[in-house]
């Protein structure tokens, strides 16, 4: 792990397990290159995932995000945060996927405020099955509840990370984009 990971590593990963009490199921691999999906129900995921993930990881992240403060923008990016403007968030990630990088990408594009996984966007189920890579699915419970909450222990913070899914026989089109996808989602649903 990096320098720039393993020392806030070291902080962060104490400091979330006091505060939260959080419960990790499972990891990602250690090494090598695959994509972490998510289900996204508040700001909080992101920094979970880095912190729990145990190795450097990078995110695909809507530009909004880097127009919101200076600070802000700054933190994120030092983080391997990656705007994702078209086609180009999609190169970058192939790119970092075929260095053998984890590449963090919540499927719905969007958090959800409704209590529900929302539908997927077909960019996980694209890059997974033209470079051949596997897919870790992940599920984080109870990140959109007040954070005092989960200090209390009134909510419990859980990860849990799913078995790889690897997309061996599925075919370069938007019909198995889709199959891919749903596959998916119905992993990252069986993890809450």
């Amino acid at each position: 792990m990096p320098i720039k990971w393993f020392i806030p590593w070291l902080f962060a990963f104490p400091l979330l397990k006091i505060l939260t009490g959080i419960k990790i199921n499972g990891s990602i691999p250690k090494k090598g290159p695959c994509i972490v999906a998510c289900n996204h129900a508040s700001a909080l995921d992101p920094p979970v995932i880095g912190i729990t993930a145990c190795r450097e990881v990078y995110f695909l992240a809507k530009i909004g995000l880097f127009n919101l403060s200076k600070f802000f923008t700054w933190l994120i990016k030092s983080y391997n945060a990656i705007p994702v403007t078209g086609i180009q968030g999609l190169r970058t990630a192939v790119r970092l996927l075929k260095k053998g990088k984890a590449v963090v990408i919540f499927p719905e594009g969007t958090r959800s405020r409704k209590g529900y996984i929302l539908p997927f966007n077909p960019g996980v189920s694209y890059l997974a099955i033209n470079l051949g890579v596997p897919v870790i699915p992940v599920y984080i419970s109870n990140s959109n509840k007040k954070f005092i909450s989960l200090i209390l222990r009134i909510n419990q913070l859980k990860i849990n990370f799913g078995k790889p899914i690897y997309p061996a026989g599925y075919k370069r089109d938007r019909e198995n984009y889709d199959k891919f996808g749903a596959k998916l989602k119905e992993e990252i649903i069986k993890l809450r």
